[in-house]
């Protein structure tokens, strides 16, 4: 009797292992769960939100900027949940590849680097890597002037790729965890220069135009797009349809007037 009683205590112990591995297992596929069309039927996107105005927080903490809004039409067409998760710049592919998320909306620069590790939809927008200084800085009018000087970039951002060709003349590359840093220690003096998506100089220049000029002679420029996995063909297929369909029926340009004041969707 006493051996029977241990087998049934064990084959109840064990059933309630299984049962609970696989409560866990559905928990954790929730995000994978696809519709008929092969598409995830929650898109978790990664992205810096410190990157005004694509996307940034509000006073009230809400995520907000163009690239939301965007993103935010097209999982409404596609008939999808939407999730947005910040994370550290640097980091924003590995944690891609390895599915912490689903994409990547947030000013991402095509790059042939990135285009190494990771797929992107067709170009949204066409962006340029320019430099900002203070308002009354008239030295630095051009990527050559910027010999000797003392310069800020974003960590991992195309910026810090665009200045590599100048390292070996430049002073000394400070580099940051976010755009936003960079620009404070250039208004209070620490830096000569800082190397900046135009995206982000534009909205700094609006809110601050006491403090900051952009140089009229940018670094470089690169379309901009959604960074996708590889192996997501369909996904991407979707992406290109959807954001297509924006272009076409004007919803890109309407998106862009509220955010810059002009339509910069369109792509050469």
């Amino acid at each position: 009797m006493k051996k029977i009683n241990k087998l049934l205590t064990l084959l109840v112990s064990f059933m309630l292992i299984l049962s609970l591995v696989g409560c866990g297992d559905n928990k954790g596929s929730e995000k994978d769960i696809v519709n008929e069309n092969g598409i995830p039927n929650k898109i978790i996107v990664g992205l810096d939100d410190s990157f005004p105005p694509m996307g940034f927080r509000s006073e009230e903490d809400e995520i907000i900027g163009f690239d939301i809004d965007m993103a935010n039409e097209m999982a409404k067409r596609m008939g999808v949940e939407i999730e947005y998760m910040p994370t550290e710049w640097s980091g924003v592919i590995p944690s891609l590849k390895s599915k912490k998320f689903t994409i990547i909306i947030s000013a991402m620069s095509v790059s042939e680097e990135r285009k190494k590790e990771i797929a992107f939809s067709n170009p949204y927008i066409l962006e340029k890597q320019v430099i900002v200084v203070k308002k009354d800085n008239t030295s630095i009018n051009s990527p050559e002037n910027l010999k000797d000087k003392v310069v800020g970039v974003q960590l991992g951002s195309t910026s810090d790729e665009a200045i590599k060709p100048l390292k070996n003349t430049i002073k000394k590359v400070v580099q940051y965890d976010k755009n936003t840093e960079a620009l404070q220690d250039l208004a209070i003096g620490r830096l000569d220069a800082v190397a900046v998506d135009e995206l982000v100089a534009r909205y700094y220049i609006k809110e601050h135009n006491d403090k900051y000029r952009v140089v009229e002679k940018e670094i470089s420029k690169e379309p901009i797009a959604i960074g996708i996995r590889k192996e997501d063909t369909k996904l991407k297929e979707k992406f290109d349809e959807t954001l297509k369909a924006m272009q076409e029926d004007g919803t890109m340009s309407k998106i862009s007037k509220q955010w810059f004041g002009e339509d910069i969707t369109k792509i050469d």
